[in-house]
């Protein structure tokens, strides 16, 4: 079987040639992603996290946080993780890691998560001005656009300084 779904044979008992194909061999199912408020934990994972050894993860004393994080790392080729319980958190550390400065600037989509759905948190929390551009039907945004956002330097002492462009694989409407 090869990976872009082609038929392949192999041997079974010997001298039966069973056809499959990839599609066949891959287990089919869902998982909705999209929000932390959406995706159900299944009745194993229930279990799992009922049963998980807990402590400060704070003091660095929780087994499991930990295990999470360095797994994550790991497979995402990093250093180190850190475990946040919402994407809107996420979102929130991700903007603010990259405009430290109060007064920086975001450009975003007008249709985007950050913009719509949470609250105004890097404007409140962190002080970053969001600059919208529209979003085209698919979530996308057109390069020109984003390029004519992009605050001129000269003008520092009028403008915000954009530091940072969101692109979301989502889009709220």
């Amino acid at each position: 079987m090869n990976c872009n779904g082609k038929t392949a044979s192999r041997m079974e008992s010997g001298t039966e040639i069973i056809n499959l194909t990839l599609r066949e061999k891959m287990v089919n199912r869902t998982v909705d992603l999209r929000s932390d408020t959406v995706t159900k934990p299944t009745e194993s994972m229930r279990i799992a996290m009922a049963n998980a050894e807990v402590d400060d993860d704070v003091l660095g004393h929780d087994p499991t946080a930990f295990r999470l994080e360095m797994e994550v790392a790991r497979i995402m080729g990093k250093e180190a993780g850190l475990f946040v319980p919402s994407g809107t958190m996420g979102n929130l550390i991700s903007v603010l890691v990259h405009c430290e400065i109060r007064g920086s600037e975001v450009i975003l989509g007008d249709n985007s998560h950050i913009h719509i759905y949470e609250n105004g948190g890097i404007s409140t929390i962190g002080g970053v001005h969001p600059r919208t551009v529209k979003n085209n039907q698919d979530g996308s945004m057109d390069i020109d656009l984003i390029e004519t956002a992009i605050r001129d330097r000269k003008m520092d002492i009028c403008y915000p300084t954009t530091r940072l462009i969101c692109l979301e694989n989502t889009h709220a409407k």
